[in-house]
This record gives C-alpha cells, structure tokens and sequence, in this order.
C-alpha cells in the first residue's frame, strides 16, 4: 500500500512553501526540457553501468570491495527496509492513487512540455502494469526513496575519492537527477533528500 504519499506530499509543500515540482519548473527554461528527460531517464542507466564496470576493474582492492559492498546495501536497504517504511508513488501518481486533484498542475504542466509527455507515457506504462498486478522487467511503482538520486550519491562519493574532476562532474550529475526526479514529478524532494 502506498501508505505515505499524503504525509510526504505536505511535509515537501510544507519544507519549500510550496509543490517542490513548482520551483525546478520556474528554475529551468522549458527549452532544457528534452535534455534534462535525458539526463534523467536514459543517462542514468548508463552512468550506473559505466561506473559498475569502472569499480569491478580498479586495481584498488578496498575501493573496489567498499564501493560493491556500499552499492549492495544502498540497493538491497532502501529498496527494502526504507521503502516499506516510506511506500508512495510520488506526485505524477498521487491523483491516481490517493485520488482527487492535487497534483492535477503538474499533469497540465507536463503534458504542455517537451519531454513531459515521455514522462506521462512512462508512468501510464507503469501504472497499467501495477493496476493489472503484471510484473514486468522495469515496472514497479515507488517513490520513497529515491533510488535514481541514492546511486547517483554514491557514485559521486566514489569517483570523488578516485579524481577530482570525475567527482566534480559525478556531483553535478546526481545535483541533476535529484533536480529531475523532482521537475519530472517522480519523487517528492524529501525522496532524494533521505
């Protein structure tokens, strides 16, 4: 059960003032809209790989253990423990789950944007597979926590240990995704901050 959206959504609109959603989509020009749905949805599957990859051939034997072991348990804990304490679907799914019209802005302002209406697919694509109770490779519906911004965390922490300018970059990136996780209306900002 998604027992947490409602409690999420009002601590998120009470910590910023309002809809955090509201403020990246003032923040960035709508003509930055397709590349951040990049940066967000396709970039980070590869990202992930590429620093996977990097980590299993490091000659560095503790970095390599730690960073394995740090990314098991990030995925194995909040994929478990923290989800099932924190269960929501976020603010793109919220009307359809809690009901009502709360997030109904965010709908408008997607399906008016560049890359919103991808994002809207991809959510009825999830959501269809969750109301036919279907499992299939890449569904699932959670928002609590954010899993795209934990990983992206980590591999910041971790090529910053290993370069300076990968870091660099490493932290711009998940600073991105914690940016789009929130823009696109996957994940309230509380999501990414825990």
């Amino acid at each position: 059960p998604f027992q947490a959206d409602e409690v999420l959504a009002d601590m998120d609109a009470a910590i910023h003032f309002t809809d955090p959603w509201r403020i990246a989509r003032a923040l960035l020009p709508p003509v930055l809209d397709s590349l951040l749905f990049t940066l967000y949805s396709q970039l980070w599957f590869v990202e992930i790989a590429a620093v996977l990859v990097y980590a299993a051939f490091i000659s560095d034997r503790d970095s390599r253990e730690r960073y394995f072991v740090s990314f098991a348990l990030s995925v194995i804990l909040l994929s478990s423990v923290v989800r099932i304490a924190g269960s929501s679907a976020g603010p793109v799914f919220y009307d359809r789950i809690v009901g009502g019209d709360r997030f109904a802005d965010l709908i408008a302002t997607l399906k008016a944007s560049n890359a919103g209406p991808r994002t809207l697919a991809l959510s009825d694509y999830l959501y269809s597979s969750y109301t036919s109770q279907r499992t299939v490779l890449g569904t699932g519906i959670s928002a609590m926590p954010s899993l795209h911004v934990a990983l992206a965390f980590l591999n910041a922490l971790f090529l910053s240990s290993r370069h300076r300018l990968a870091g660099r970059i490493a932290w711009t990136y998940a600073g991105i995704i914690l940016f789009g996780s929130v823009y696109f209306g996957w994940h309230y900002a509380l999501d990414g901050y825990i």
